[in-house]
């Protein structure tokens, strides 16, 4: 008998639970009983890194559009896949050390860092910049004046479109963050990946920034605001 039977509705027809259901282990081939766990986990993370990158692409074209409306509400919703994500992989640490081993040496030399989903929104991600800077010079404004004047009317949409962009920048540090600690508590950061790769590597990547004109726009408004020099 199937682990699920009558999935003929028209719920599972359009969901296509069926086939999403048999892409899991068996539960007698399970290498743990907490790997079922781990692989719904990563499995349901490249959905959402691929509708993340969905909607990177829909903000990019009503960039080239002049639409800050529909840019801003798309990079919203990354925004919370993103804060999604960061919250997935709190699910992992329910798993005890000596378990997550046992699940991660059945993975032979794979590697987070294989993600296609991640490395899909790594290259993603930098695209946007440039259709925004675009939008504000064919709008007829900068950065500086939608930051400093964020509630005059034509800046309005110019400028949370902005904060959007710097939401998503922020969520996915803080992906990478959790990814750090999620890693440090399993395996520690004094160990190599499964790829001969330094767990502490991971670091690096905390504090990398998709928008670095953004932030030091912040600053720029802040300097200009208590009168401090650079």
């Amino acid at each position: 008998m199937r682990e699920y039977d009558n999935l003929d509705t028209d719920y599972d027809k359009y969901i296509k639970t069926e086939p999403l259901l048999s892409l899991q282990k068996d539960i007698d081939d399970l290498t743990n009983p907490d790997e079922l766990c781990f692989i719904v986990t990563h499995q349901s993370m490249e959905l959402w890194m691929k509708a993340a990158v969905y909607e990177v692409d829909k903000t990019r074209a009503a960039l080239e559009n002049n639409d800050f409306f529909f840019a801003r509400r798309n990079l919203k919703r990354t925004a919370l896949i993103l804060k999604h994500l960061s919250h997935a992989l709190w699910i992992l640490e329910s798993m005890s050390q000596s378990d997550y081993h046992e699940i991660r040496l059945a993975l032979g030399r794979g590697s987070g860092s294989d993600s296609p989903g991640f490395n899909r929104l790594m290259g993603a991600l930098p695209t946007l910049w440039e259709p925004y800077c675009l939008a504000l010079e064919r709008a007829g404004l900068s950065l500086d004046q939608v930051m400093e004047q964020p509630h005059y009317d034509p800046h309005v949409l110019a400028y949370e479109a902005g904060m959007a962009l710097l939401g998503v920048d922020k969520e996915f540090q803080t992906f990478r963050y959790e990814h750090l600690q999620a890693a440090k508590r399993q395996i520690g950061l004094k160990v190599k990946s499964l790829k001969g790769v330094p767990a502490k590597a991971l670091e690096q990547g905390v504090l990398k920034e998709f928008y670095p004109e953004l932030w030091q726009a912040v600053e720029r408004l802040t300097h200009k605001t208590t009168g401090d020099s650079y």
